[in-house]
C-alpha cells in the first residue's frame, strides 16, 4: 500500500507498532534509533523552524501550485465546525495518548509537552471526528491554523530544547507521533514538505490518508 500504515485498538486497521508498553516495539525502535544515531529523527522529519518552512515555501512556489490549488479546493466546510469542550478535549487526549509511539514519548521530555500537542490537534478537529482512530472511510478536516502561502494544515509548537515557537505541518506531527516504524522510516526519506494526502485534500488530516508517495 502507498498509504501510511496506522493502527487502532478493536478497529479494522493495521495495529500500530507503537502499542503502549510493548517490549517488542520498544526494542525495534531502539534498533531504528541506532541506525539514526547521527541525527535526531524528529528534526529530520520536521525540518527547521517556522521561518525556514516559510522560506522553503517561497523557494518552491512553482512546485507548490498544485498542492495549493488542491488545498484551496478542499471540501472542508468551516461553517459546519463544532469545537470540542474542555472535557471532550481531555477525553480525546487520553484516548490518543494510548497510541503514541515510544519515539514521541522519548522526544517530548514530559507528558505535559505531548499533551499540549495533542490538545492543539483536538482543538483543530471537529468534535465528531477523529483523525487517529476514526478509520479511513472519510476525510477528517482541519479547522486550526493553516500556512499562508499554500493553505496547509499547521500548528505552532515549542520543540524540546528550544524557546521560540515554530510552525509545523499537522500531517507531519501526526506521522511522528503515531506512525509505525516501517512507515516512519519511509516518511523520513520524503522531502521536508507537507505529506500528500491520498484523498487529494490537503486540509484533511486523517492519519489513514497520509500517503507514502513522493
Amino acid at each position: 500500500s502507498s498509504c501510511l500504515r496506522v493502527g487502532s485498538f478493536h478497529l479494522g486497521l493495521t495495529l500500530l507498532g507503537s502499542a503502549r508498553g510493548s517490549a517488542a516495539v520498544a526494542g525495534g525502535m531502539m534498533g531504528f534509533q541506532c541506525r539514526m544515531c547521527s541525527e535526531n529523527p524528529f528534526m529530520t522529519l520536521f525540518g527547521g523552524s517556522g521561518q525556514q518552512v516559510k522560506d522553503q515555501e517561497k523557494k518552491k512556489k512553482a512546485s507548490s501550485k498544485s498542492s495549493a490549488a488542491a488545498a484551496k479546493a478542499s471540501k472542508r466546510n468551516e461553517a459546519a465546525f463544532q469545537a470540542r469542550s474542555e472535557e471532550e478535549i481531555t477525553t480525546a487526549i487520553k484516548q490518543w495518548e494510548q497510541y503514541a509511539h515510544p519515539r514521541a514519548r522519548e522526544f517530548f521530555t514530559s507528558a505535559e509537552m505531548l499533551e499540549e500537542v495533542l490538545m492543539q490537534l483536538a482543538k483543530g478537529i471537529d468534535k465528531n471526528e477523529d483523525a487517529i482512530l476514526g478509520g479511513e472511510d472519510k476525510c477528517v478536516y482541519w479547522y486550526g491554523d493553516v500556512t499562508k502561502d499554500d493553505m496547509q494544515a499547521a500548528i505552532r509548537m515549542v520543540k524540546p530544547g528550544e524557546t521560540a515557537e515554530s510552525v509545523t505541518y499537522v500531517n507531519r506531527v501526526l506521522a511522528f507521533i503515531f506512525a509505525t516504524d516501517d512507515s516512519f522510516e519511509q516518511l523520513m526519506k520524503l522531502p521536508k514538505e507537507p505529506f500528500k494526502m491520498s484523498c487529494g485534500d490537503q486540509l484533511c488530516v486523517n492519519l489513514s490518508h497520509i500517503s507514502l508517495a513522493v
